[in-house]
């Protein structure tokens, strides 16, 4: 008969009784729904239940998992952490249809949790473990609360469930007497039909109510009748969900005794890697009173005062007692005054570590930061070392500039050499220059030392002759010694330019610019270096082709200087023949140098064209180079090209190039400014 409900049993009897029992039928029927009521009551506030121990747990997979991710920085924990995480929003997400309010402040907890435990992460990663541990630490207040929250939604959904579970209990017991009623009423007409109900009836409801004592008794492993298809199934259905979320409740709790124990042994790991790390580290909380340290801390800092370094002391009593036993050297003399800084600098943290010099010779380095709550970390790091080395890197580098000073001198003393060395070779060709002039300036004075005589001997034999052939000897005499003058005054005149240029290359320096006619410039630097070459080798000859562009006119030179350059790249151009000459000893061989002088735009080109030996690739890319030279040792410093350098390039801002094939032409360019922008002179 479990195949048929109770409600078509009892019709079948009513029908059987002839309507006798249709009124108490009815009045049955009605305790039964309410009964159904209650029980779906009671069953939609299990499946609650269910919901809720379902969120507790995916809590406390994110509780472990996040610690876990914190402890070990594991890709695999963050996975479980955001599994965990999702499965929490999942069950919230249900449990707001119960209870919403509960649910948006469970929600945003749990937000908070994640957010500040993966900002711990970060800090552990970048290995801010200070940061990290007082973030873990701030942490478990949100996992309090969502813990907090989850235990009063379970036990009031366990508390309504066992309420229901109650009135469900007391209206089948009212059923029961009910039935039991209908049974005596109707027993005089249909006994053997009553007892068939009742005990299709009774059976399985007494197996239910066995069953239901025994679990809740906590015979939580009680079987439960197989539910049939009739409202006693329908109890048997709503028991054994009963019974699953009274398990399921142990297995929380189970659970939530394990994550409490896991919580307290990441708490020893943490206080066991504080007290492992090398530097001293301390937490003040928001009153300035100590929170945690570790050994180092009180070793670097505080030797001595064991005794006062403990959880609850303030920062200012343990400044001012280490002030007092002289633990510090800045505060010696001014103990007062730097204990008001140092706790001004504790409140306020600057961005820069601090340091501070201890009385036993040690440097410490502070770097404090605020918390969130308005507390302070710190670590201390023993700097000692470092400031040593930095003591011994102070002395090399007086050590190093010493250096760089003589090695200066040095320098200046082989500049100085081999201007000398070049203005000996000036010497021999400056002397050949002045000879002609002063040739001609001999001659012309002798000359007229004779015209003169005869001058006077015309004026003496004046009365003897006539006036007009006197007064034409005359004339003629001084007109020709008027000729020789000038041409006194002007060789006169070129021998003293010669002789300056002479000196002013001596000299050295730069003086200031000046305006100068450039191809004169470059055609008197042909001059000396040809006569100096010729005065070391009388047998050495060039074919030498001038072409100067005439519109050039002056421009502003430092007038020595670039004489310099010029006499020094021709000679260079005058060596690399006689080096060909030499070297291939070809028959129709002929040195040749060509020096020309053209306007480009706003710049001036001076292009000196040599067809002697050449210069590969490797020797062009270093010719300007301080102390570099192909010449043999003797012959060359490495200094004359580098200097030619920096007077165009660095002093008349022009440019230099060079442009050169091996065994057929060199050609050097000096290109400078046609309105130059000068620097001073080194």
């Amino acid at each position: 008969m479990s195949r048929f409900s109770i409600f078509t049993r009892l019709v079948f009897l009513s029908v059987v009784l002839i309507g006798v029992l249709l009124a108490s039928n009815t009045l049955l029927s009605r305790a039964l729904s309410r009964n159904a009521e209650a029980l779906a009551a009671e069953a939609e506030i299990v499946e609650a239940l269910r919901v809720a121990n379902r969120a507790s747990k995916a809590f406390g997979d994110m509780k472990y998992w996040l610690t876990d991710l914190a402890v070990s920085l594991l890709m695999l924990s963050e996975q479980q952490v955001n599994r965990a995480r999702t499965r929490v929003h999942d069950a919230l997400g249900e449990l707001r249809k119960y209870d919403a309010e509960t649910a948006t402040v469970i929600e945003k907890e749990v937000e908070a949790l994640y957010k500040q435990g993966m900002e711990a992460v970060d800090a552990y990663t970048d290995n801010n473990r200070v940061i990290g541990n007082s973030l873990m630490a701030a942490s478990r207040v949100h996992i309090a609360e969502v813990d907090s929250q989850l235990a009063g939604l379970v036990d009031r959904f366990q508390a309504d469930a066992i309420a229901k579970r109650d009135a469900a209990l007391e209206g089948a017991e009212h059923a029961v007497e009910q039935s039991f009623s209908i049974v005596a009423a109707a027993s005089l007409i249909g006994l053997a039909l009553a007892w068939l109900v009742l005990r299709s009836i009774t059976v399985p409801l007494g197996r239910l109510v066995s069953a239901m004592s025994a679990i809740t008794a906590g015979k939580l492993e009680t079987e439960i009748p197989s539910p049939g298809h009739d409202e006693v199934g329908a109890m048997a259905k709503t028991l054994a969900l009963f019974r699953d979320s009274l398990a399921e409740r142990d297995r929380l709790a189970a659970e939530q005794a394990r994550a409490e124990a896991a919580a307290r042994h990441a708490q020893a790991r943490l206080l066991t890697a504080i007290e492992s790390i090398s530097e001293g580290f301390s937490l003040y909380d928001s009153d300035d009173r100590l929170v945690v340290c570790n050994t180092r801390y009180r070793e670097i800092l505080y030797p001595g005062m064991e005794d006062l370094i403990a959880v609850g002391t303030t920062f200012e009593t343990i400044v001012r007692r280490a002030a007092a036993n002289g633990l510090i050297t800045d505060a010696l003399g001014r103990r007062e005054t730097w204990v008001k800084e140092r706790l001004a600098s504790h409140r306020s943290p600057p961005r820069v570590p601090s340091t501070q010099r201890r009385s036993d010779g040690r440097w410490i380095r502070v770097n404090e930061r605020k918390t969130e709550d308005g507390g302070t970390v710190a670590v201390y790091t023993d700097i000692t070392e470092e400031k040593q080395s930095e003591e011994k890197l102070r002395l090399a580098k007086e050590q190093a500039e010493k250096a760089l000073q003589e090695l200066t001198q040095t320098q200046q003393s082989l500049l100085h050499a081999q201007k000398m060395a070049s203005l000996g070779q000036l010497t021999a060709g400056v002397a050949h220059e002045i000879k002609n002039p002063l040739n001609f300036v001999n001659n012309f004075a002798a000359l007229s030392v004779d015209l003169f005589g005869e001058l006077r001997e015309a004026l003496e034999a004046q009365p003897a002759t006539s006036k007009a052939d006197a007064q034409d000897d005359v004339t003629e005499i001084i007109d020709t010694i008027g000729g020789n003058l000038s041409k006194i005054k002007e060789h006169g005149a070129r021998a003293d330019r010669i002789v300056t240029s002479m000196l002013s290359h001596a000299r050295g320096g730069a003086g200031s610019p000046q305006r100068t006619g450039l191809n004169a410039l470059v055609d008197e630097s042909l001059n000396l270096a040809y006569h100096g070459e010729r005065a070391q080798n009388h047998a050495f000859n060039i074919a030498m082709d001038r072409q100067f562009d005439p519109s050039i006119g002056e421009l502003e030179l430092y007038r020595q200087e670039m004489s310099r350059v010029f006499i020094n790249l021709i000679a260079n151009g005058f060596y690399a023949t006689k080096l060909r000459k030499e070297k291939l000893a070809e028959p129709d061989y002929k040195p040749t140098l060509k020096v020309s002088t053209q306007v480009t735009d706003d710049r001036v080109e001076v292009r000196i064209r040599d067809n002697g030996i050449g210069m590969p690739a490797s020797v062009r890319e270093k010719i300007f180079e301080p102390f570099f030279t192909t010449k043999p040792p003797g012959e060359g410093t490495g200094l004359g090209l580098s200097l030619t350098y920096d007077i165009v390039v660095q002093q008349h801002r022009g440019q230099i190039d060079v442009q050169s094939k091996e065994g057929e032409f060199t050609e050097v360019i000096v290109t400078l400014p046609l309105q130059t922008q000068h620097v001073v002179a080194k």
